[in-house]
Protein backbone atom coordinates (compact mmCIF):
# COMPACT_ATOMS: atom_id res chain seq x y z
CA UNK A 1 0.00 0.00 0.00
CA UNK A 2 1.05 3.15 -1.14
CA UNK A 3 2.74 5.43 1.96
CA UNK A 4 3.42 2.13 4.19
CA UNK A 5 6.38 1.06 5.52
CA UNK A 6 6.72 -2.62 4.48
CA UNK A 7 9.72 -5.02 6.16
CA UNK A 8 9.02 -7.94 4.33
CA UNK A 9 10.38 -11.47 5.48
CA UNK A 10 13.84 -12.47 6.08
CA UNK A 11 15.95 -9.61 4.49
CA UNK A 12 19.56 -10.05 4.83
CA UNK A 13 20.22 -6.15 3.20
CA UNK A 14 21.56 -4.34 6.54
CA UNK A 15 23.27 -0.75 6.61
CA UNK A 16 25.62 -0.20 9.10
CA UNK A 17 23.30 0.05 12.22
CA UNK A 18 22.00 -3.09 11.47
CA UNK A 19 18.85 -2.36 10.32
CA UNK A 20 17.41 -2.98 6.49
CA UNK A 21 18.01 -0.53 3.87
CA UNK A 22 15.10 1.31 2.65
CA UNK A 23 14.00 1.22 -1.37
CA UNK A 24 12.05 3.84 -2.02
CA UNK A 25 8.90 3.00 -4.76
CA UNK A 26 7.54 5.81 -6.47
CA UNK A 27 4.89 5.25 -9.31
CA UNK A 28 1.11 6.04 -9.65
CA UNK A 29 0.92 3.15 -10.95
CA UNK A 30 -0.33 0.19 -7.96
CA UNK A 31 0.14 -2.60 -10.29
CA UNK A 32 4.11 -1.22 -11.08
CA UNK A 33 4.73 -0.75 -7.84
CA UNK A 34 3.38 -3.90 -6.59
CA UNK A 35 6.02 -5.48 -9.18
CA UNK A 36 8.77 -3.64 -8.45
CA UNK A 37 8.26 -4.76 -4.57
CA UNK A 38 7.74 -8.22 -5.55
CA UNK A 39 11.55 -8.84 -6.14
CA UNK A 40 12.69 -6.61 -3.05
CA UNK A 41 10.64 -7.11 0.06
CA UNK A 42 12.84 -10.03 1.22
CA UNK A 43 15.78 -7.86 1.22
CA UNK A 44 14.98 -4.70 2.42
CA UNK A 45 12.65 -2.16 3.46
CA UNK A 46 10.12 -1.24 0.91
CA UNK A 47 8.26 2.37 1.11
CA UNK A 48 5.78 3.11 -1.48
CA UNK A 49 4.23 6.65 -2.81
CA UNK A 50 2.15 7.78 -5.66
CA UNK A 51 2.42 11.23 -5.86
CA UNK A 52 4.71 14.02 -6.31
CA UNK A 53 4.26 15.87 -2.82
CA UNK A 54 4.95 12.58 -1.26
CA UNK A 55 8.40 11.86 -3.10
CA UNK A 56 9.29 15.07 -2.05
CA UNK A 57 8.38 14.76 1.33
CA UNK A 58 10.20 10.78 2.18
CA UNK A 59 13.23 11.97 0.05
CA UNK A 60 13.33 14.99 1.99
CA UNK A 61 13.20 13.36 5.19
CA UNK A 62 14.04 9.40 5.36
CA UNK A 63 16.78 9.91 2.79
CA UNK A 64 16.48 6.33 1.15
CA UNK A 65 19.38 4.06 0.00
CA UNK A 66 17.66 4.02 -3.33
CA UNK A 67 15.18 5.29 -5.08
CA UNK A 68 13.17 3.33 -7.76
CA UNK A 69 11.24 6.23 -9.80
CA UNK A 70 8.55 5.53 -12.57
CA UNK A 71 9.73 7.95 -15.44
CA UNK A 72 5.50 8.66 -15.76
CA UNK A 73 4.98 9.47 -12.67
CA UNK A 74 2.94 12.96 -12.56
CA UNK A 75 4.69 16.58 -12.13
CA UNK A 76 7.89 14.42 -12.83
CA UNK A 77 9.16 16.17 -15.64
CA UNK A 78 12.09 13.94 -16.58
CA UNK A 79 15.76 15.43 -16.12
CA UNK A 80 14.66 18.46 -14.46
CA UNK A 81 12.73 16.64 -12.04
CA UNK A 82 15.24 14.23 -11.46
CA UNK A 83 17.96 16.57 -10.73
CA UNK A 84 15.22 18.57 -8.26
CA UNK A 85 14.95 15.01 -6.62
CA UNK A 86 18.30 14.36 -6.01
CA UNK A 87 19.55 17.28 -4.70
CA UNK A 88 16.86 16.82 -1.77
CA UNK A 89 18.96 13.83 -1.01
CA UNK A 90 22.38 13.75 -2.78
CA UNK A 91 23.04 10.11 -0.74
CA UNK A 92 20.22 8.22 -2.48
CA UNK A 93 20.60 5.91 -5.47
CA UNK A 94 18.24 6.79 -8.05
CA UNK A 95 17.18 4.24 -10.92
CA UNK A 96 14.62 5.57 -13.51
CA UNK A 97 12.34 3.09 -15.25
CA UNK A 98 10.67 3.93 -17.96
CA UNK A 99 8.32 2.43 -20.62
CA UNK A 100 10.72 2.20 -23.39
CA UNK A 101 14.88 2.23 -22.99
CA UNK A 102 15.89 5.29 -24.62
CA UNK A 103 19.85 6.11 -24.87
CA UNK A 104 19.87 9.99 -24.81
CA UNK A 105 17.43 9.61 -22.70
CA UNK A 106 19.59 7.40 -19.99
CA UNK A 107 22.79 9.82 -20.66
CA UNK A 108 20.42 12.69 -19.32
CA UNK A 109 19.35 10.65 -16.08
CA UNK A 110 22.88 9.85 -15.36
CA UNK A 111 23.95 13.68 -15.83
CA UNK A 112 20.53 14.57 -13.72
CA UNK A 113 22.29 12.03 -11.27
CA UNK A 114 20.69 8.79 -11.57
CA UNK A 115 22.83 5.71 -10.84
CA UNK A 116 20.76 3.39 -13.16
CA UNK A 117 18.00 3.63 -16.16
CA UNK A 118 15.81 0.35 -17.29
CA UNK A 119 12.85 -0.55 -18.86
CA UNK A 120 10.09 -0.66 -15.89
CA UNK A 121 8.97 -4.17 -16.69
CA UNK A 122 12.08 -5.29 -15.61
CA UNK A 123 11.34 -9.03 -13.86
CA UNK A 124 12.21 -9.03 -10.25
CA UNK A 125 15.02 -10.98 -9.96
CA UNK A 126 17.16 -8.65 -12.11
CA UNK A 127 15.39 -5.40 -10.54
CA UNK A 128 17.54 -6.65 -7.35
CA UNK A 129 20.66 -6.77 -8.78
CA UNK A 130 19.96 -3.14 -10.42
CA UNK A 131 19.09 -1.96 -6.67
CA UNK A 132 22.30 -4.08 -5.51
CA UNK A 133 24.77 -2.73 -8.08
CA UNK A 134 23.64 0.72 -7.60
CA UNK A 135 24.11 0.36 -3.88
CA UNK A 136 27.86 -0.30 -4.50
CA UNK A 137 28.08 2.91 -6.24
CA UNK A 138 28.30 1.37 -9.48
CA UNK A 139 25.64 2.33 -12.87
CA UNK A 140 23.24 0.34 -13.96
CA UNK A 141 22.28 0.92 -17.81
CA UNK A 142 23.46 -1.02 -20.65
CA UNK A 143 27.10 -1.12 -22.28
CA UNK A 144 26.20 0.66 -25.16
CA UNK A 145 25.09 3.49 -23.20
CA UNK A 146 28.13 4.02 -21.35
CA UNK A 147 30.10 3.83 -24.30
CA UNK A 148 28.04 6.39 -25.63
CA UNK A 149 28.24 9.01 -22.48
CA UNK A 150 31.64 8.24 -22.38
CA UNK A 151 32.19 9.51 -25.97
CA UNK A 152 30.15 12.35 -25.93
CA UNK A 153 32.22 13.57 -22.62
CA UNK A 154 35.25 12.70 -23.36
CA UNK A 155 35.80 15.60 -25.38
CA UNK A 156 34.39 17.92 -22.12
CA UNK A 157 37.12 15.77 -19.91
CA UNK A 158 39.93 17.17 -22.30
CA UNK A 159 39.05 20.57 -22.28
CA UNK A 160 39.03 20.63 -18.27
CA UNK A 161 42.48 19.19 -17.95
CA UNK A 162 44.28 22.57 -17.87
CA UNK A 163 42.01 23.42 -14.78
CA UNK A 164 43.59 20.32 -13.68
CA UNK A 165 47.35 19.83 -15.13
CA UNK A 166 48.61 17.67 -12.72
CA UNK A 167 46.48 14.58 -13.09
CA UNK A 168 47.90 13.13 -16.29
CA UNK A 169 51.07 13.45 -13.84
CA UNK A 170 49.66 11.42 -10.89
CA UNK A 171 48.05 8.99 -13.27
CA UNK A 172 51.70 8.32 -14.63
CA UNK A 173 53.89 8.41 -12.23
CA UNK A 174 51.88 7.27 -8.81
CA UNK A 175 49.19 4.58 -9.66
CA UNK A 176 50.44 1.55 -8.99
CA UNK A 177 50.47 -1.50 -12.31
CA UNK A 178 47.35 -3.26 -10.64
CA UNK A 179 45.53 0.54 -9.90
CA UNK A 180 46.55 1.40 -13.48
CA UNK A 181 44.56 -1.91 -14.57
CA UNK A 182 41.48 -1.81 -12.62
CA UNK A 183 41.07 2.02 -13.70
CA UNK A 184 41.50 0.70 -17.42
CA UNK A 185 39.17 -1.95 -17.18
CA UNK A 186 36.64 1.27 -15.36
CA UNK A 187 37.33 3.35 -18.43
CA UNK A 188 35.58 -0.06 -20.47
CA UNK A 189 32.73 0.13 -18.21
CA UNK A 190 33.32 -3.20 -16.18
CA UNK A 191 31.97 -3.73 -12.75
CA UNK A 192 33.48 -4.08 -9.57
CA UNK A 193 32.70 -8.14 -9.85
CA UNK A 194 33.43 -8.47 -13.36
CA UNK A 195 36.88 -6.68 -12.81
CA UNK A 196 37.12 -8.66 -9.39
CA UNK A 197 36.94 -12.26 -11.66
CA UNK A 198 39.32 -10.70 -14.65
CA UNK A 199 42.04 -10.37 -12.43
CA UNK A 200 41.00 -13.23 -9.69
CA UNK A 201 40.87 -10.66 -6.90
CA UNK A 202 38.11 -10.34 -4.40
CA UNK A 203 35.40 -7.21 -5.18
CA UNK A 204 36.59 -5.96 -1.90
CA UNK A 205 40.66 -5.77 -2.72
CA UNK A 206 38.99 -4.00 -5.99
CA UNK A 207 37.03 -1.38 -3.91
CA UNK A 208 40.16 -0.92 -2.10
CA UNK A 209 42.72 -0.11 -4.99
CA UNK A 210 39.12 2.50 -6.18
CA UNK A 211 39.72 4.26 -3.23
CA UNK A 212 43.57 4.77 -3.39
CA UNK A 213 42.80 5.68 -7.68
CA UNK A 214 40.53 8.05 -6.29
CA UNK A 215 42.68 9.72 -3.74
CA UNK A 216 45.38 9.69 -5.74
CA UNK A 217 43.88 11.22 -8.80
CA UNK A 218 41.66 13.69 -6.34
CA UNK A 219 38.43 11.75 -8.56
CA UNK A 220 35.45 11.51 -6.44
CA UNK A 221 33.55 8.90 -8.30
CA UNK A 222 33.81 5.76 -11.10
CA UNK A 223 32.03 7.95 -13.68
CA UNK A 224 34.50 10.89 -13.60
CA UNK A 225 37.28 8.20 -13.09
CA UNK A 226 35.90 6.12 -16.25
CA UNK A 227 35.87 10.15 -18.21
CA UNK A 228 39.52 11.10 -16.79
CA UNK A 229 41.10 7.09 -17.92
CA UNK A 230 38.92 7.73 -21.68
CA UNK A 231 40.72 10.97 -22.43
CA UNK A 232 44.13 10.35 -21.35
CA UNK A 233 44.33 6.94 -23.57
CA UNK A 234 42.87 9.16 -26.13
Amino acid sequence: MAGNLSPGIGGKKRTHNGCRAMVLIASADAGVRRQWALGLQDDFAIYQVSKWAELERTMTHSKPAVLLLDSDLPQLDEVKGLSNIHRLSPSTKIILLTSAYDERKAIGALKAGAKGYCNKQIEPPVLRKAVNVVQKDEIWVGRKTISRLLAELTSLTESHQKDCPVLSEVYLHYLTPREQQIALLIGKGEHNKEIASRLKISERTVKAHLTAIFQKLQIPDRLRLALFVTAHNH
